[in-house]
């Protein structure tokens, strides 16, 4: 007798079908705690996305979700070489937050492999993509209202009174999640798991099509 998964096997099953795409790496973190995806964009530039949550068998919290950039691939490989690395204030919007983390990575791993198309319409992305890998040492992280250096974090740190900048870190640019293709969400008890070879060859050109933003 067949085993059925649940909602969270599926999510991270269909996150593997998603991670056999051109560009898509699901990296091994050797903890269920921390799933790690690699992308690259359409623009050449590179992104790792990391879901993570606390260790326990009874912890209720949800998954927290981070996306860092960089220029090359090679920059996410040491710690010396993450000083070249930004992050970027992305996240799912909140209504699709009680959907299984696969559905949620995948959701993000496939808006960024189109980043081109993102940067249209999140000028953050933009600024990403434009900003020289030299200049990527000095960021600390990219957001809707500003870029954050690392010498704005040093210097107000200095000043005793971060909450200025530090504020504006705890809101991430929000993304719709993709939801017009059939059975692209899975998590009824019921449903088929999703067939990437069912689609057609631009299916990701539609899928990128389809992100949409919402502004506070």
């Amino acid at each position: 007798m067949e085993c059925k998964l649940n909602p969270h096997e599926k999510s991270m099953q269909f996150l593997q079908e998603v991670c056999n795409i051109d560009g898509i790496e699901l990296v091994d973190s050797n903890s269920i705690y921390n799933i790690v995806v690699r992308v690259r964009g359409r623009s050449g530039r590179h992104y790792e996305v990391e879901a993570s949550r606390p260790i326990g068998l009874f912890m209720q919290n949800s998954w927290t979700t981070e996306v860092v950039g960089a220029a090359r691939k090679r920059d996410f490989d040491t710690e010396k070489a993450r000083a070249y690395t930004a992050k970027l204030c992305l996240n799912i919007h909140e209504n699709k937050e009680h959907l299984p983390v696969g559905d949620r990575l995948a959701s993000l791993a496939l808006s960024l492999h189109n980043d081109v198309k993102l940067a249209m319409e999140i000028p953050l992305v933009a600024q990403f993509i434009v900003c020289p890998r030299e200049e990527l040492y000095h960021v600390f992280t990219f957001q809707e209202e500003m870029v954050v250096t690392q010498d704005m974090i040093d210097d107000t740190a200095l000043e005793g009174n971060p909450r200025h900048v530090l504020e504006y870190m705890e809101e991430d640019r929000e993304i719709e999640f993709i939801d017009f293709l059939p059975g692209f969400w899975h998590v009824d008890g019921d449903e088929e798991a999703f067939d990437l070879d069912s689609i057609e060859t631009n299916w990701l050109q539609d899928v990128s099509d389809d992100i949409m933003q919402r502004f506070d």
